[in-house]
């Protein structure tokens, strides 16, 4: 494995568009995600709906602000990507990033799932590793 990158998202840009160009940049084709620590809004989280498969997915909006809590996934090319999650994955970028994530906002309120999208409020550092 190599080494670990930190990638810092400046405030109000995307999070999943910064991670695709980091990895891009690098010319990485799989990488392990292991965390990240900042601040969020406007997080959109996917689960589960029922006990299909693939999976029937439920959108759940986090507006936010909020604390990144846990942030653990992995990036790869299309090609790579278990058939099963093709049905699932909506993006349109030449790579697959998969997240799992929680983020705490205001009241002890908590949000997690499949990480779709979010902006960095004031920022977030992703730690990022070629695998």
């Amino acid at each position: 494995m190599g080494q670990v990158c930190e990638l810092i998202v400046g405030k109000d840009q995307d999070i999943k568009g910064a991670i695709e160009a980091f990895v891009l940049e690098k010319g990485w084709q799989n990488v392990y995600i292991s965390g990240a620590i900042g601040s969020v809004y406007g997080v959109e989280f996917t689960a589960p709906a029922d006990g299909s498969y693939p999976p029937k997915v439920e959108r759940t909006l986090c507006q936010g602000p909020g604390e990144m809590l846990a942030f653990t996934g992995e990036v790869m090319t299309i090609d790579r990507m278990d058939p099963a999650l093709k049905g699932v994955y909506q993006g349109e970028g030449p790579l697959f990033i998969h997240i799992h994530a929680s983020v705490a906002t205001a009241g002890a309120h908590v949000y997690g799932g499949g990480f779709q999208t979010g902006k960095a409020f004031r920022s977030l550092k992703v730690y990022l590793q070629e695998v």
